[in-house]
């Protein structure tokens, strides 16, 4: 073989060669546009669904403006006690109760359950179930609530981590809630401003101690408190706190020892709960003649009374029970000059809240809602309750 047809061949040879390394490189390169190409589309894609998301969003909320069916609107409709055209038929409502065998949460679900018919919403259609207190059965609820996919779920559970957890599996499958005096994630809330009705409170008190004497006159002041029910609960005594260490400075703050004022750790489930914990708080502190106790609502300020009766050292006029919340119990303790001040949150009304803001949100998305909606606050007493509750 000649010289020149070898070195043809090996020219050959090297040029097939050439070919097979380039020809991976230009499918890699292909691969490469093909898949940016495709990410650029899914990531256009993307953003055009959230876009449409939106504007449906935005579109609802204007449709239900237009047609007079805004938050404001149901709200005037709740308060004239009249809905314009039966609103919630057809539609879906569920309400899980705190712990239905309170007073003041029966009168929360009977108002509730009023305004549903009112506006129109029939039997069927709205779900109702008893968290008893207990975070067991608010997960059982929550889960039988979940099945039956309402368009808005009211939760009335006093555990606030629990709470956030529901929040957080309520999302995921796009049911929408209403926190009621416990958040529940960052879903709207609806309920007490609970800083602001214990500053409310605190003030009253001190205004009760000023003509009484002023706070020398005072032995102790117990601030109850219950870590259970969670920070934004808790401040319905915090507003207090700050309020007393204001006025009287670091002898009435329960973070600092030797003082008057103390933490009352107590369980706010029930009154006889209550009356075995105050009945270990009052035992530390046996020479304490003169008190002041802000309790987290009636139940507890009852079982205060209680525990005090069992040990030989209730009397009215030495006592100042400060309480939240003024259910029928507390009413009947005002009556009896058990309880000298009651911030009512007027439970009869909430359903005239919750009622407009979930049909705010079945006709303008979660975008119509307010992320707060609160009552009103008024210190009840012994003088003005038959102005606001009449004795039957």
């Amino acid at each position: 073989m000649s010289k020149l047809k070898i070195a043809l061949i090996i020219g050959l040879v090297f040029i097939v060669a050439a070919v097979m390394v380039i020809i991976p490189g230009c499918k890699t390169a292909t691969t490469a546009e093909t898949t940016a190409a495709a990410a650029t589309t899914a990531a256009a894609t993307t953003a055009a669904a959230a876009t449409t998301a939106a504007a449906t969003t935005a579109a609802a909320a204007t449709t239900a403006a237009a047609a007079g069916k805004t938050y404001d609107d149901f709200r005037k409709m709740a308060l004239a006690g009249k809905y314009d055209g039966e609103p919630a038929k057809g539609h879906t409502l569920a309400f899980a109760n705190i712990i239905k065998s309170f007073p003041f949460c029966t009168s929360v679900e009977n108002n509730i359950v009023e305004e549903w018919k009112l506006a129109g919403g029939a039997d069927a259609d709205l779900t109702v179930l008893d968290n008893a207190a207990d975070a067991t059965i608010a997960i059982q609820n929550k889960d039988i609530i979940f099945n039956k996919k309402p368009e808005v779920f009211l939760e009335f559970q006093f555990d606030a981590k629990i709470n956030d957890q529901i929040a957080q599996e309520a999302k995921g499958k796009g049911i929408f809630m209403i926190a009621i005096d416990v958040p529940v994630g960052d879903f709207p809330f609806m309920g007490v401003n609970n800083y602001g009705t214990a500053v409310l409170t605190g003030d009253w008190a001190i205004d009760q101690i000023e003509k009484n004497g002023g706070i020398d006159k005072v032995d102790l002041v117990l601030y109850m408190t219950n870590p259970t029910v969670g920070e934004t609960v808790f401040q319905r005594i915090k507003g207090s706190v700050d309020e007393f260490v204001k006025k009287y400075g670091d002898a009435l703050n329960p973070d600092k020892a030797g003082g008057k004022g103390v933490w009352a750790v107590v369980d706010s489930s029930s009154t006889e709960k209550a009356k075995t914990d105050f009945g270990n708080v009052l035992a530390k502190y046996p020479n304490a003649k003169n008190i002041v106790i802000f309790a987290l609502n009636d139940q507890s300020a009852s079982g205060f009374q209680a525990a005090a009766d069992i040990a030989g050292r209730w009397d009215a006029d030495n006592m100042l029970v400060c309480s939240q919340g003024l259910d029928e119990l507390g009413m009947q303790l005002i009556r009896d000059g058990i309880v000298d001040g009651d911030s009512t949150y007027f439970p009869e009304k909430y359903g005239e809240y919750l009622i407009p803001g979930s049909l705010a949100y079945m006709y303008g998305g979660a975008g119509a809602v307010p992320k707060q909606m609160f009552v009103d606050n008024v210190i009840i007493t012994k003088a003005n309750i038959d102005q606001y509750y009449p004795a039957k």
